[in-house]
C-alpha cells in the first residue's frame, strides 16, 4: 500500500510527544513490512522540508498555527497525484477533517479527548476553539474507522456520538530492548521520580503540595523530576516558594537511557496529570520495575492496574495521595510485589503487536486494500 500519514507534528519536532512516537513506531514498522509510508507534519525551526526518517518519508509543511488550513491546500496542490491508497488522519488538539475533503479509504487515530483539561494549557477562547471542533467529530468521522489508544478515550469517543463500530484500540507500546538491558538497583534513599513533559495538564504541582506530609514522615524522601517543558520555569518556582528545594531535584531533558535507568532507580514513578490518552511514561517505568501512583481519571485508570501494578489515587486529593506515598514506601514486600506484577503488566505491550495489529483491522474495514 501507498500510505498518507498525516499529523500536526513529526517526530523531530521539539514539542513532540507520546502521539508522535506511537505514530512513528507503528508506521516505521509498516513501512518495513514493503509498504510506503510518508508523514506530513508542520514545519518547525531548523527542520529539513522533506527527509528519511528509518524507512519513512517526512515531508514538512506550514506551522504549528494554521496547518489544518495549510495541509488541505498542500495536499490539492502537491499530493493528489500521488494516488495514496489509505489516509491515516492521526487526530491530534484541532481535528484536520480530512474525511469531508479526501474521497479515498480514511482511518483516524485520536489519543484523548481534551476536553476542559486545554483550559490549563491555552487561553480560553483558543480552549473554546479546539473543545469545539472535538466535538465535531462524530459529524465529520461518523462513517470514518478511528483508533485508539485506551478505553477511557473509547468511552469518550461514544459519549461524543462516534459509532461504536467504528472504533478500534490500537495500544501504545516500548522499546522493550531499552528496558530489558538494564541492570540496576534502586536508589538508598527513599525515591519518588515524575519523567515526561513538563506541562500544565501534567498537574505536578499535586505532587509538590502533597510533599510536606510525606516527608514530615520521612524526612530524606527525594522527589526527581526529568524532562522538559514551557511550564518548567514556573514548577521550579512553585518549589522554591514552597521551601522544597532540598528535597525536589530537577534533571533536566534526559536521553532514552537516562529516562530508563532513573525510572528503575526509583521506588515509584507519579503522575497526576489531568488527562491522558493512556500514558506511555506508565508502562516505561513499569518496565523499568517500578510501580506508579497516577491519579484517577481517563487514560490512567486504563494503564494502572489499581492495587497490581501501583495505584489510582482521586485527582487533587492531597490526603490519599500523601498516605499511598507513606503506605507504599513504607512497605517495601508490597512495592516488590507490584514491582514484579508491573514487569508482567508492560511485557504485552510491543510496538510489533501494534503495528501487525493497525494492518489486520485496516485490512477488516478496507478489504480491497489487502489486494494492493
Amino acid at each position: 500500500m501507498k500510505i498518507l500519514v498525516v499529523n500536526w507534528r513529526c517526530p523531530k519536532n521539539p514539542e513532540m510527544g507520546g502521539a508522535e512516537v506511537h505514530m512513528h513506531e507503528i508506521f516505521k514498522r509498516v513501512a518495513a513490512k514493503g509498504h510506503n509510508v510518508t508523514i506530513v507534519a508542520h514545519n518547525f525551526q531548523g527542520a529539513e522540508k522533506r527527509e528519511i526518517l528509518e524507512g519513512v518519508e517526512i515531508i514538512r509543511t506550514g506551522n504549528k498555527f494554521l496547518f489544518n488550513h495549510q495541509f488541505k491546500r498542500f495536499y490539492r496542490r502537491n499530493l493528489i497525484k500521488e494516488k495514496y491508497d489509505l489516509i491515516v488522519d492521526d487526530i491530534s488538539k484541532i481535528p484536520l477533517g480530512i474525511p469531508a475533503y479526501i474521497n479515498k479509504p480514511v482511518v483516524g487515530i485520536i489519543h484523548h479527548i481534551h476536553g476542559k483539561s486545554l483550559y490549563k494549557e491555552l487561553p480560553k477562547l483558543m480552549a473554546n476553539y479546539i473543545i469545539r471542533a472535538e466535538k465535531m467529530i462524530p459529524k465529520v468521522y461518523r462513517n470514518t474507522p478511528i483508533f485508539t489508544v485506551s478505553e477511557s478515550t473509547k468511552k469518550e469517543l461514544i459519549e461524543l456520538g462516534q459509532p461504536e463500530n467504528k472504533i478500534d484500540i490500537l495500544y501504545n507500546a516500548i522499546n522493550h530492548d531499552l528496558f530489558d538491558n538494564i541492570k540496576i538497583n534502586k536508589y538508598e534513599e527513599p525515591t519518588i521520580c515524575y519523567i515526561g513533559r513538563i506541562k500544565k495538564y501534567k498537574n505536578l504541582e499535586a505532587v509538590i503540595d502533597a510533599l510536606p506530609g510525606v516527608i514530615g514522615n520521612i524526612p530524606n524522601l527525594k522527589f526527581k523530576i526529568g524532562g522538559s517543558g514551557d511550564h518548567l520555569p514556573k514548577l521550579q518556582k512553585y518549589v522554591e516558594a514552597k521551601g522544597l528545594s532540598a528535597n525536589v531535584d530537577f534533571l533536566g531533558y534526559l536521553k532514552e537511557k537516562e529516562k530508563a535507568e532513573e525510572m528503575a532507580k526509583s521506588w515509584l514513578f507519579v503522575t497526576m496529570a489531568l488527562k491522558e490518552g493512556w500514558g506511555i511514561t506508565v508502562i516505561e517505568a513499569n518496565a523499568a520495575g517500578t510501580p506508579v501512583i497516577g491519579s484517577d481519571v481517563p487514560g490512567l485508570r486504563d494503564s494502572i492496574k489499581d492495587n497490581v501494578t501501583g495505584k489510582l489515587v482521586e485527582l487533587d486529593n492531597t490526603q490519599q495521595l500523601q498516605n499511598v506515598l507513606i503506605e507504599l514506601i513504607d512497605n517495601k514486600e508490597k512495592l516488590q510485589e507490584m514491582s514484579l506484577e508491573a514487569k508482567k503488566w508492560a511485557s504485552n505491550f510491543t510496538w510489533d503487536n501494534s503495528a501487525d495489529h493497525f494492518l489486520k483491522k485496516v485490512f477488516q474495514w478496507y478489504p480491497a486494500l489487502e489486494q494492493v
